[in-house]
């Protein structure tokens, strides 16, 4: 698959309970990974620094970067964790708190951010699911986006100007029941094609998926806040609520409601 080497997309994922003292390293791997920790501690030793890693606490491996790490003998962590490569993996990551230089994120309740993962961990993304697998990776990416922004952002490289400017009419419309992929390509001057094209080639899912799976994680934001189910629906741009609920739990395989009660209760 051409565009999702080019793009980014999910290569491994999984989750560890380290009670019985399991640990990884020293060594180098190819590709990115995150972890998030459900519950204990751990260190790790990352580029020349050692980081103690607490509940909540998420930490980025960059690609062949010598690491190590561990859980502390006298509270074992459990975490869960995903592995990705591709060229729009870098500039993905450079609005995001964690970086090469400073890899470890404060802390996240797991119910903001657990189900994602779990989401993943559920796919068979290797033989299908690969653009739905594509599409919540973007979502988790951009939830740590919006949770720890850096304060000075990088500028975007002028060849993803214009993808840039998509997703920023995303986030500023999507709330919006009559902002569909027709409205974006009115907004840009562009036609179907060219949008299907630049989405696919950048992130290897079409627009229309982008935006979905866009809209689901913001729901679920709201959710988490223990807003109503129908206040959901129009915020995030579904409008009827059944279509809305339907949709989630296409995504989720969980109704809107039983994921507030669930994360609320």
């Amino acid at each position: 698959m051409a565009g999702q080497e080019e793009s980014i997309y999910l290569t491994e994922c999984g989750r560890q309970d380290c009670s019985d003292l399991h640990s990884w390293g020293p060594g180098i791997r190819p590709c990115y990974i995150i972890h998030y920790v459900i519950r204990g501690s751990g260190f790790l030793e990352y580029d020349g620094k050692r980081y103690r890693i607490r509940t909540g606490e998420s930490f980025l491996l960059y690609p062949y970067v010598p690491m190590r790490y561990y859980p502390d003998p006298e509270d074992p962590w459990e975490y869960t964790w995903i592995d990705f490569m591709g060229e729009r993996a870098d500039s993905l990551l450079r609005g995001c708190a964690m970086n090469r230089e400073q890899p470890v994120a404060p802390a996240l309740p797991a119910a903001k951010i657990l189900p994602l993962f779990e989401r993943i961990r559920q796919l068979d993304f290797w033989t299908q699911n690969r653009q739905e697998a594509g599409g919540l990776l973007l979502a988790l990416l951009g939830l740590y986006r919006d949770a720890f922004p850096r304060s000075q952002e990088e500028p975007p490289r002028r060849e993803n100007q214009r993808l840039d400017t998509a997703l920023m009419l995303i986030s500023s419309h999507y709330h919006k029941p009559d902002f569909h992929v027709e409205t974006l390509c009115r907004m840009m001057h562009i036609n179907r094609s060219t949008l299907y094209r630049l989405f696919q080639e950048n992130l290897g899912l079409s627009p229309q998926k982008y935006l979905a799976h866009y809209r689901i994680a913001q729901a679920c934001k709201l959710l988490d806040m223990g807003i109503s189910v129908k206040a959901v629906s129009i915020s995030c741009g579904f409008g009827d609520q059944f279509y809305f609920s339907r949709a989630f739990r296409q995504h989720m395989k969980t109704s809107p409601s039983a994921y507030r009660n669930a994360h609320n209760s």
